[in-house]
């Protein structure tokens, strides 16, 4: 009996130390980084000449990637607790090719201190109906925005077209647009719930009915999407 007991101990704690969602184990993309409630920046449609950074993480939690001349691997720790679900990247290695391009060599500067700096950080996955989104609370201070395809032009993703006002918000949340038409609006709780939709042209919306916390906006338009974060206060 002590030893069926033992058994079950161990690979309960075995059964912890690997990521509970399955969407995690895919090529993310990167798309942006924003200041922890701030403007955002460093759009990958904005970098030139073009480049595709990417990570991709196995069902091991280990991972590979590229950024913007060099390649990068190690593997994930992970561990959650009532607060969110943590990844600390260790073991990391990493090629060291000279980059063309001082654009380049700034973004490399950024992306691969991320995975090379050990510490925990608080991720999320958010399933919308045509793409899914993973985003890294940095210790740091940043956010670290990833999509499950490929970022090709800004016009592909309007994210920087949509401002939303105030953040934090308590009742109405505003949206201004430049000459953009919105389709729809949709927000999503961090777990990816859909907890509103409108498929109206609207430039606020109210969220005086919404728990206290942070949520995704995602607007859709006729040039694109936009996917923003906010706090219901």
């Amino acid at each position: 009996m002590k030893k069926t007991l033992l058994i079950v101990f161990i690979s309960f704690f075995s059964f912890q130390g690997f990521a509970q969602d399955p969407d995690l184990y895919q090529t993310w993309y990167y798309l942006y980084q924003e200041g922890d409630l701030g403007a955002p920046g460093d759009f990958v449609w904005d970098i030139e000449p073009p480049i595709t950074p990417y990570v991709t993480i196995s069902e091991s939690l280990e991972f590979n990637g590229f950024g913007a001349c060099n390649s990068f691997s190690g593997e994930f720790i992970y561990t959650s607790d009532s607060s969110g679900e943590y990844l600390n990247p260790i073991n990391y290695t990493r090629t060291y090719e000279t980059c063309d391009f001082e654009e380049h060599i700034d973004f490399e500067t950024f992306f691969l201190s991320f995975f090379a700096s050990e510490g925990e950080r608080n991720f999320s996955i958010l399933e919308t109906p045509s793409d899914q989104y993973l985003s890294f609370n940095t210790n740091t201070g940043f956010i670290v925005h990833f999509r499950n395809s490929p970022s090709l032009s800004n016009s592909d993703n309007n994210l920087d077209n949509f401002k939303i006002y105030p953040n934090p918000v308590s009742d109405k949340l505003f949206i201004s647009s430049e000459n953009t038409v919105i389709e729809k609006i949709s927000v999503y709780s961090l777990t990816g719930k859909k907890v509103f939709e409108s498929k109206h042209e609207a430039n606020s919306i109210d969220v005086s009915e919404l728990s206290k916390g942070m949520y995704f906006i995602e607007i859709s338009s006729t040039k694109g999407k936009s996917l923003k974060k906010f706090i219901k206060k």
